[in-house]
């Protein structure tokens, strides 16, 4: 499970696709050591997140969004930038990609 984009995932026997939501918030924050509420913030707060969601609400996370998570964790922690700044960051990326806004 390397930092690189776009490359599958291999649990047990099976490669999961990137984009596949499968992990719930307590194990996402287990694996970018970013705690469930911060996650929770960034996603409801910032509009950074846009995990999928269970019949029951819960919140499922692809490894794509693992990714997304631990870069903004990156950009507060290593570069310095405050949330607002990451939002237009990746919002300014989305649009020069031709992306949807996340």
């Amino acid at each position: 499970m390397g930092g690189k984009e776009g490359l599958d995932v291999k649990t047990e026997e099976h490669v999961v696709a990137p984009e596949l939501p499968i992990y719930p918030i307590r194990t996402v924050a287990r694996l970018t050591g970013v705690d469930a509420r911060r996650i929770r913030a960034w996603e409801s707060q910032y509009g950074l997140l846009r995990p999928a969601r269970t019949r029951g609400g819960h919140r499922l996370f692809s490894q794509r969004d693992l990714e997304l998570i631990r870069r903004i964790k990156r950009l507060i922690d290593e570069e310095g930038l405050r949330l607002q700044g990451v939002r237009l960051l990746l919002e300014a990326e989305s649009a020069s990609n031709g992306d949807k806004v996340r």
